[in-house]
């Protein structure tokens, strides 16, 4: 329950932040508000009992708290075991312009720190671990995981 409400408030800071920077820009002409684009690339399924589906269910809750998928537009890959794989897939949902991408794995580090660079625009958060490699667009979250054990 905690870890899940962990990933919850990492979520919503992160929404915060594109929130935050999309509201300083002027626009030219008043235009209808567009859906903020989630990706996130995920080590197992989104039905695993445990680290991706709490994930996924705390995108969901955002979603349905900001008012659905007008609001939030969510886009997920799942099972990406494979490190390459998945740093194919953080590349291509920032090519296609998604405001955040969370690589959803400390094994994804690496990938984040290659690809942030190159897509200066794009929000990128990954977790479990601190180092945002000093990268304006990059945030990183922990989970309180431990604490699960005191849940009954």
């Amino acid at each position: 329950m905690r870890t899940k409400r962990v990933l919850l408030v990492v979520v919503q800071l992160a929404l915060v932040a594109v929130l935050l920077l999309s509201a300083c820009t002027t626009p030219a002409t008043q235009q209808p508000a567009k859906a903020i684009r989630v990706a996130v690339v995920m080590p197992s399924a989104i039905t695993d009992m445990a680290f991706s589906q709490s994930m996924y269910q705390a995108l969901k809750a955002v979603q349905t708290e900001m008012g659905g998928e007008a609001a939030l537009e969510i886009k997920y890959s799942e099972n990406m075991f494979k490190v390459p794989d998945a740093a194919a897939a953080i590349r291509d949902y920032a090519s296609q312009g998604f405001d955040i991408v969370i690589a959803h794995g400390s094994q994804y580090g690496s990938s984040v720190q290659e690809i942030a660079p190159d897509f200066p625009k794009i929000t990128f958060a990954w977790g479990t671990d601190v180092n945002t490699f000093g990268m304006a667009n990059v945030y990183a979250y922990t989970a309180a995981a431990e604490e699960g054990g005191y849940v009954n």
